[in-house]
């Protein structure tokens, strides 16, 4: 959910809507953590595969178990940002090689394709009646650390 209150704040285009203007209000106001303070940051990537992800969630498409899911397909990846002075002197440069773009976005590609084609198939699976949506978590006021989330 602070993942996701951070794409809110600072990804320019999400679906528009009453539902999902109103989660993306309720994620900053109760889920957002500010993360101009840290040295580091390590979470999900942010790129296009993960962002429709989140905004089906965010619109009421799917719920939180199935994002859950999805952000766990076909291991797209992490992300790991070094933020500061600090972070930065503890890392050394320990050498480098040529990745050959050709095979690398190649390799990216068909990761991408292959997770979203699993998360299509999932995605229209029927979700159990105990599933927590945006909606849910709104109307119930759920907030950060609230063990339903889990």
């Amino acid at each position: 959910m602070n993942w996701l209150a951070i794409l809110a704040k600072y990804r320019n285009y999400w679906q528009n809507g009453s539902i999902a203007e109103e989660a993306k209000n309720y994620l900053q106001q109760y889920f957002f953590i500010d993360p101009s303070n840290y040295d580091i940051i390590i979470g999900y990537r942010s790129d296009d595969s993960y962002f429709a992800f989140a905004q089906d969630f965010v619109a009421g498409t799917i719920s939180l178990a199935k994002l859950s899911d999805a952000m766990r397909l076909r291991k797209l990846g992490e992300q790991i940002v070094l933020k500061s002075e600090l972070a930065f002197k503890q890392i050394r440069f320990c050498g480098s090689e040529p990745a050959d773009s050709k095979i690398y976005y190649e390799k990216k590609s068909i990761r991408d394709r292959e997770a979203r084609r699993a998360y299509r198939a999932n995605r229209h699976s029927s979700d159990g009646i105990n599933e927590l949506f945006m909606l849910d978590i709104m109307r119930e006021g759920i907030k950060n650390g609230d063990p339903r989330l889990r």
